[in-house]
């Protein structure tokens, strides 16, 4: 038992000491993400700019040759009399 007692020691000094720089550089590397994702919402927080988004307000449908617009939200219809609209093809 003697015979083993020394490698065994130095095995668990060596698994402890790989242990606890696996600990450190897991610990550094995080707080550099940290960081830099800081940075990132620095910068990214000053171009409030929302983006425009397309809303389904209404159907176009052919029936009998006629174009038939089913419209889901009546506040358009006053648009689409006034034909302010575009169409894309």
């Amino acid at each position: 038992m003697g015979d083993m007692t020394i490698p065994f020691v130095m095995l668990l000094i060596i698994t402890i000491a790989l242990f606890l720089e696996r600990k450190y550089h897991e610990e550094t590397i995080r707080k550099e993400f940290e960081d830099s994702f800081e940075n990132v919402k620095k910068y990214n927080g000053d171009n409030n700019t929302e983006k425009k988004c397309k809303e389904l307000v209404g159907l176009v449908f052919l029936e009998d040759s006629k174009l038939n617009i089913e419209v889901l939200d009546d506040k358009i219809v006053d648009r689409l009399e006034r034909k302010k609209y575009n169409i894309k093809a």
